[in-house]
């Protein structure tokens, strides 16, 4: 899905202290043509954004607040964005607050180290709330309650990898775009005394069970062939609810794990026990590594560039009327995700039985004839061939009676 799909039919307002004037993002000059090069010269601006003179006209006529902006240039498109003069946001700051005492919480009742608002000796954030776990493992727990791209929350997880830090992200929002994008996890959405209370708070997305079933018990069509049985084992991954102070706990002793799947929709990551992981490799599962899943991220970047290089954003026909201006959080939060499909449906993952993972055929009437392998009752192989029956393999003339093939 396109990050910036939603800006192609809207773009807020900006002020130019500069030319003390609108600028008109959809065109080239930005509707000031004796200030040749603005646009480039506004986008080098690296100063601190409240001195870059860019703010929000409606803001300031609506709310009587001078709400700061920044401008920056995504797939061929111009946009103009509030600026958000908290490090760690403002949109659903207190509900975020909630989540971050209850991470502490949940993990120092456990003996683990916690600390908040984490940043290296550069003054660079780290994480909202970093735990040092079992082993000196570090998990960023991040509670990300308001909208942020796939692109966005992609470059801040490798960011986080890079620094030895395994990111936690948490949505309240089933259409969240960094659903799949990392591994999450995600709760209802709940106002900050529901999240504060002791009570259990469910985890409802993002964590997963492994079941490995029988093809021929199972009430559905294979899932390799699409219709009939295997007689094989498939891998099947089903959501399962946790209670929200005891995954906390088991991600930071390492008993739970992130795990990055490919199915035959993309790719899946979501938290699994570490024993369920385990099983899953013995039987012949594979995972896909974090640098595959990367290469595919920025393969569908270019292809999305690619796309929008040929087929421009129409922008004169974008409404140019504030995202902001007079609404509350809550409500423009509604409206960033209210255009997104569902990406958390509840669905379970089947992943087919793998090729080189050795299974035995159950059903005698597709099962292969093995040669000099009979074995009836306790004494020696008779020498005839022989197929899989309930009981084991079995010649003709040995085969259980009730398995008798049909003349």
């Amino acid at each position: 899905m396109d990050d910036f799909a939603g800006e192609t039919s809207k773009r807020n307002p900006v002020f130019c202290t500069l030319v003390n004037a609108t600028l008109d993002l959809d065109r080239d000059d930005l509707g000031h043509p004796d200030h040749p090069g603005l646009w480039e010269r506004l986008v080098r601006d690296r100063r601190p954004v409240h001195r870059r003179g860019l703010y929000c006209p409606d803001c300031r006529t609506v709310r009587d607040a001078r709400a700061w902006m920044y401008v920056f240039e995504r797939q061929g498109l111009r946009i103009a964005a509030h600026h958000n003069p908290h490090r760690h946001g403002s949109e659903g700051s207190d509900e975020r607050e909630a989540y971050r005492e209850r991470y502490v919480r949940a993990a120092e009742s456990a003996g683990h180290p916690v600390e908040v608002g984490a940043v290296d000796a550069d003054g660079r954030r780290l994480a909202d709330v970093l735990v040092t776990g079992a082993d000196g493992k570090r998990y960023g727990f991040e509670p990300q309650l308001s909208y942020l791209s796939a692109a966005s929350v992609r470059t801040r997880d490798a960011a986080a990898r890079a620094d030895g830090i395994t990111a936690v992200w948490h949505t309240v929002d089933p259409r969240s775009p960094l659903i799949d994008v990392v591994p999450w996890t995600r709760t209802d959405d709940l106002p900050a005394a529901a999240v504060r209370d002791d009570r259990d708070l469910l985890v409802r997305g993002g964590v997963r069970t492994l079941t490995l079933e029988l093809c021929d018990r199972m009430p559905t069509p294979c899932p390799s062939r699409r219709q009939g049985s295997c007689g094989r084992r498939h891998a099947r991954w089903a959501p399962r609810a946790r209670q929200f102070d005891d995954l906390v706990r088991d991600i930071a002793a390492g008993d739970c794990v992130p795990l990055t799947l490919r199915a035959s929709r993309g790719l899946h990551r979501f938290w699994a026990s570490a024993g369920d992981r385990e099983a899953f490799l013995d039987s012949g599962g594979t995972l896909a590594a974090e640098t595959d899943a990367d290469a595919d991220s920025a393969a569908r970047g270019a292809a999305s560039r690619h796309t929008a290089a040929v087929s421009p954003h129409p922008r004169s026909r974008r409404d140019t009327r504030c995202e902001r201006a007079g609404t509350d959080r809550a409500e423009r939060r509604h409206r960033r995700f209210a255009t997104l499909p569902a990406r958390d449906r509840g669905e379970a993952i089947w992943l087919p039985e793998p090729a080189a993972a050795p299974a035995p055929i159950l059903r005698p009437e597709i099962a292969p004839i093995r040669r000099g392998v009979c074995s009836a009752g306790h004494g020696p192989s008779c020498g005839a061939g022989a197929r899989l029956y309930p009981g084991g393999w079995f010649c003709d003339d040995h085969r259980p009676r009730a398995a008798r093939w049909p003349s």
